[in-house]
């Protein structure tokens, strides 16, 4: 009977308890649940605050670029135009002086072929037909000057359903990494022969660009003291707006890089 009594009392202190054991853990689960949610809510905001400073930072490299292209265009293209009209007027007291002509010409071509650099930097650093034209126009107007600059090197673009223009944000980040991987293939690549892509689906716009060069290491590129390559401001452009780039790359390779930009509505 001791026993059976005593059972009874457990039973019943159990079936007592086990409501209050419930609600304990519940109680638990949701104050975890709240600190996950908390906790998540701060990578969230941290994330945006990131995404934040680097959209800032960027805006500001642009609006010091169109600065910068606008005192080049104003002010030194003005004077080397004006340095070009006084050396015609030069030219033309240098009489019959065979050595004072040949000077005159050589520093004629001297300052055309700056005159034309400055042009090209201008256009690189404020690209008008971007804002007017769209973003193949723009990289048709890049990649022919390009070609003029670079002649041994052929660089090809293809653009399909590109029927319909892009964001500005989305049209600048793209031109911008265009040009940054273009200048890689050319400047460190040793590249003979680059390959544009740019394609636009429903929900995303795809830029690719390939070359025959001598390639690199991602790895090696993003080491701390590494610069030249401009990888990290190509990743940092394409985050602010959602974007991801992979690279195909390996020493001796040549060089794969596919961009993938999400187009929002």
């Amino acid at each position: 009977m001791h026993e059976d009594a005593l059972l009874n009392l457990f039973l019943t202190v159990g079936v007592a308890a086990m409501p209050c054991l419930v609600v304990i853990g519940w109680l638990r689960f949701s104050q975890q649940r709240r600190l996950w949610s908390h906790r998540e809510y701060l990578r969230n905001l941290e994330v945006r605050h990131h995404r934040e400073l680097l959209d800032a930072s960027l805006r500001w490299q642009e609006a010091e670029c169109r600065r910068f292209a606008a005192d080049l265009h104003d002010d030194v293209g003005t004077m080397l135009s004006a340095t070009r009209l006084c050396l015609a007027q030069a030219n033309r007291h240098a009489g019959e002086n065979p050595a004072v002509e040949a000077v005159v010409r050589q520093t004629r071509d001297l300052l055309e072929e700056t005159l034309n650099n400055v042009r090209r930097i201008t256009k690189e650093l404020l690209p008008a037909t971007l804002d007017a034209l769209g973003l193949p126009t723009a990289l048709d107007e890049f990649v022919s000057r390009l070609q003029r600059t670079a002649p041994g090197v052929t660089i090809d673009l293809v653009h399909e359903n590109y029927d319909q223009r892009l964001a500005p944000p989305l049209e600048l980040t793209l031109y911008r990494v265009a040009q940054e991987l273009v200048h890689n293939s050319l400047r460190h690549a040793q590249a003979t022969r680059i390959e544009l892509l740019l394609l636009r689906q429903p929900n995303r716009v795809l830029l690719t660009v390939s070359d025959d060069g001598v390639g690199f290491s991602p790895e090696a590129a993003r080491r701390p003291g590494r610069t030249g390559l401009g990888l990290k401001n190509i990743e940092s452009r394409l985050n602010v707006i959602g974007g991801r780039v992979i690279f195909d790359v390996a020493p001796g390779k040549g060089t794969h890089v596919l961009v993938d930009v999400p187009i929002v509505s």
